[in-house]
């Protein structure tokens, strides 16, 4: 039964890779639908997970319904406020509910079934990846570090509990930096370095996405024949208004040898 695992950076665009998954037949794609205790305990994770996907696909079949985070019933490109909200001096709520939601389509046995979860995957990322085709979604630093200054997520500060409490020595490698922005990079530096243990084969590009959704998403589900719609790329500087990008960029050429395997012009591109 084809399962697929997929996980990201937080604000890389795997919430938007569900909700365009979600437009084809036999196919249904979970936002973040998993409620792990945070024990640590990295092998009684995995069969929690095992056992979650097992269970998700009995149930989407026999009543039609499924976990996932959601906002009104259905899993939104995007479950954070409008960039909007910035003016007004406060960060970007998350609008996500957490519970059933109806699955709306008939699924075959062997329907396709897409779980992402940024956090939990990739901190689980070797084990996962020897039981379930695992991808991972990415996406060029500055856009993901604008966004990250912007939303009331964890990330803000620099931190992301359900990843840490599966690494052992992540948070106090993280809580000895006490500058947010900085620690933020640190955290970024992790992600981009496990996925560049990832076979190439299972990287996604926010960007590939954007420009060619058809080819990337047939990488996942083979059905896909069509778009579903048209996908267009945003400025940051535009999107961010109040966000300092010179200074994020200033802040991200360390990051250059993790990250310029899945962008190679990156220092180039920090040119503002």
């Amino acid at each position: 039964m084809p399962t697929i695992l997929v996980t990201g950076l937080p604000r890389s665009g795997t919430t938007l890779l569900c909700a365009l998954l979600n437009a084809y037949p036999d196919t249904l794609a979970l936002g973040e639908p998993l409620a792990l205790e945070r024990h640590g305990d990295r092998a009684r994770a995995v069969t929690e997970i095992e056992r979650f996907v097992a269970a998700t696909r009995r149930r989407a079949i026999d009543s039609g319904l499924a976990m996932s985070k959601h906002v009104d019933g259905t899993v939104p490109d995007n479950w954070v406020e409008d960039p909007a909200v910035l003016q007004t001096g406060r960060l970007r709520r998350v609008l996500e509910q957490r519970g059933e939601i109806p699955v709306g389509k008939p699924l075959a046995e062997d329907f396709h079934l897409v779980i992402k979860h940024p956090a939990e995957f990739t901190a689980l990322a070797e084990p996962l990846g020897r039981r379930f085709p695992l991808y991972a979604l990415v996406r060029h630093p500055l856009a993901v570090l604008a966004a990250w200054q912007t939303v009331e997520m964890p990330v803000h500060y620099g931190h992301m509990p359900m990843m840490e409490c599966f690494v052992p020595g992540l948070t106090a490698r993280l809580d000895a930096i006490e500058d947010r922005l900085a620690r933020q990079v640190e955290l970024m530096r992790f992600l981009y370095g496990t996925y560049a243990r990832f076979p190439a084969d299972r990287i996604l590009r926010y960007e590939d996405i954007l420009a060619d959704p058809v080819t990337e998403l047939h990488r996942l589900v083979p059905h896909v024949r069509q778009s579903s719609r048209a996908l267009a790329p945003y400025d940051p500087a535009a999107r961010y208004t109040t966000v300092d990008l010179a200074a994020l960029a200033e802040m991200l050429r360390p990051l250059a040898p993790v990250v310029e395997c899945f962008y190679p012009d990156f220092l180039a591109s920090l040119a503002l």
